[in-house]
């Protein structure tokens, strides 16, 4: 790809900041978006290397005004956007007698209005690039349930967003795709509290491991790799699509018998 101008939400932790990262060093202009100062610190900490090579900034996705605001700043510093990823996202455990009013409504809020909004106000923007790429990053738990009712519901609407949005957008020239992900080493787990501390966290992916027949869980790149794949002139005739990146965890089946490993399979 020549260089083009990208925005990412969530852009400074885990998938979003590693795809920033691959950006980058394909040497693309990157707006890393984040509702936090000190995410955008941590994230240079990780990464100092991205100090003025990457643009981070503050905004809420949720909020008209930030994005709007948002998008000026952007249409006088670039005029056009080539891609958009919609990242940022919450999570709020619970089911449906167990996670409360507003922690649901924020969840949906976050995770689907606010990719709905974000792609609305930059519309004009990535139409003007004339072959631009959205890509929204969903989740397994949007193809089967998962401990959140709310994060769940979120996802499975933001699959339906990306379907409609690339029939509605292809006028343009603009794809959409969404990517979901199984389980992913990030922060999401312990800046959203689901977990109390590393080491419950680590427990909890180790018994996690154990139901991907890869044998692993997804790290950052994974889901990054497949963003920059979809966003490139190598997948311009990829819209509409819903893709799991989930280590196989979707055809996980514990009735199939478990195989010898140590000898080849019979010829």
């Amino acid at each position: 790809m020549e260089k083009q101008v990208f925005l990412i939400t969530g852009g400074s932790s885990g998938i979003g900041l590693t795809l920033a990262d691959l950006l980058s060093r394909d040497g693309h202009q990157v707006v890393s978006l984040s509702r936090s100062r000190e995410k955008i610190r941590r994230a240079l900490d990780q990464y100092p290397h991205l100090l003025g090579k990457v643009q981070f900034v503050t905004g809420d996705v949720t909020s008209s005004e930030d994005m709007e605001a948002l998008f000026s700043q952007m249409a006088s510093d670039y005029g056009m956007l080539h891609g958009l990823v919609n990242n940022a996202a919450v999570l709020n455990k619970g089911t449906l007698e167990t996670i409360s009013v507003p922690d649901y409504r924020f969840t949906l809020d976050v995770n689907l209005t606010g990719p709905y909004l974000v792609t609305r106000v930059f519309l004009p923007l990535l139409a003007k690039a004339s072959g631009a790429s959205v890509v929204n990053i969903s989740s397994v738990a949007g193809l089967k349930p998962g401990t959140s009712i709310a994060y769940s519901v979120s996802k499975a609407g933001l699959d339906m967003l990306t379907r409609f949005l690339a029939g509605d957008l292809a006028p343009y020239k603009i794809r959409v795709n969404s990517i979901n992900p199984g389980l992913v080493k990030t922060n999401i787990h312990l800046d959203n509290k689901v977990v109390s501390d590393e080491a419950a966290y680590e427990n909890m992916l180790e018994k996690a491991r154990k139901r991907y027949p890869v044998g692993r869980i997804g790290e950052p790149r994974d889901i990054a790799l497949m963003a920059r794949f979809l966003m490139s002139d190598d997948a311009s005739w990829i819209t509409g699509s819903i893709i799991p990146v989930d280590g196989g965890i979707m055809v996980e089946n514990d009735l199939i018998p478990p195989k010898e490993t140590e000898r080849a399979p019979p010829l």
